[in-house]
């Protein structure tokens, strides 16, 4: 089937009856249909799920600065959060963000983005493998990690060694454990040592919550883990300083999880970008004394991509270590405190996408 500008402008006149005709203008209307099809979906796939890492920049620009609110990046921004929506709206809404990413320009921004998607560590956690604590909790937390106070978890030998928690916890008389159940924590020389041989020191990393973990008043294995290093009859061993309330650089942050989400960093980015929020306020965020963040990696991806990473972050509680060894540590802490690892969200349309890419060899 030969299109209209063939048959006008080809060399041969030729006469067409009304059947070619129709034929030819139908044939019109289906390419046009179809280019109008692929330019609504030019853009490539994003969901609230999408890694920051897995971002294409070019397109990535692309799509903010259409101005088209159905645009898969812009969704997510608009649908990374409950306020997501809202917040865009209140700060000029697509076209606001259009002027944003224009205002940066398309080498910053795509420079931002991939220095984000780039320090993320490979074979790092999860998020939902990471701690889940509130800034609230700092004084909490820094009382678990040194004595003297209303808790403190076992660090060091001769308790902490080689120990299973809910081995040792196992090991202890009904009455030992009705007296933590009851919320009232034994005298040290009440709880035993069995000596066995165990694996690991810390409740298994990714439980759920302890039973009545809550920092106001914990019973059971919640208060038993608090409160193991006044057990062992060493003063002082069980210490890990934490600075609460301190600052700390941006550029100075370093990513400790695997994954970021794109729509919510970048909605972060946008809302911090034109002022309609202030990501300098860390929030209680937690990280390590080399900056290593344990909390807190999308106000950090926000601020850096909104700035390019000229902000100080004040609000940051630092505790004394490296990430390896404080990850788990932190993440039993926080069960016991109440507050277990949160989940990375998908949608039903996302799970269904992943399923079929499994079933496709894709992934």
């Amino acid at each position: 089937m030969k299109t209209l500008k063939e048959v006008y402008f080809s060399k041969k006149a030729k006469t067409l009856n009304s059947k070619s005709l129709r034929k030819i203008i139908l044939e019109e209307v289906r390419l046009l249909a179809e280019e109008e099809k692929e330019a609504e979906t030019q853009f490539a796939a994003v969901t609230t799920a999408t890694n920051i890492k897995d971002l294409d920049t070019t397109d990535a620009y692309a799509q903010l600065i259409s101005g088209d609110e159905n645009a898969p990046l812009i969704q997510a921004m608009l649908n990374a959060t409950d306020w997501g929506s809202g917040a865009i709206k209140g700060a000029g809404g697509v076209k606001g963000i259009k002027d944003w990413a224009e205002g940066v320009g398309e080498a910053e921004l795509s420079k931002r983005i991939s220095t984000v998607g780039d320090d993320l560590p490979s074979g790092a956690p999860a998020k939902k493998d990471m701690p889940a604590l509130e800034g609230e909790d700092a004084t909490a937390v820094a009382d678990a990690l040194a004595p003297g106070g209303k808790f403190n978890i076992d660090l060091e030998p001769p308790h902490a060694k080689d120990e299973n928690f809910d081995t040792w916890y196992d090991s202890l008389t009904d009455e030992e454990k009705a007296s933590y159940e009851s919320g009232k924590v034994p005298k040290a020389e009440q709880v035993k040592e069995e000596g066995l041989v165990r694996e690991d020191k810390y409740p298994r990393h990714g439980m759920a919550a302890m039973p009545g973990g809550a920092a106001e008043n914990p019973v059971g294995k919640a208060l038993a883990f608090l409160t193991k290093g006044q057990m062992d009859g060493e003063d002082g061993d069980d210490k890990i300083t934490v600075t609460t309330g301190g600052s700390l650089a941006n550029s100075k942050m370093i990513p400790t999880q695997s994954n970021i989400l794109a729509g919510k960093s970048l909605l972060f980015a946008f809302l911090q970008g034109v002022g309609a929020s202030d990501l300098s306020d860390m929030g209680g965020a937690f990280v390590t004394s080399a900056g290593e963040i344990l909390d807190g990696h999308h106000r950090w991806s926000g601020a850096y991509i909104g700035t390019g990473g000229g902000l100080t972050h004040s609000n940051v509680h630092v505790v004394d270590g490296d990430s390896d060894s404080l990850i788990p540590m932190l993440t039993s802490v926080g069960n016991a405190l109440g507050r277990p690892q949160k989940e990375s969200k998908k949608s039903n349309d996302d799970l269904i996408v992943e399923r079929w890419k499994r079933l496709a060899g894709i992934l």
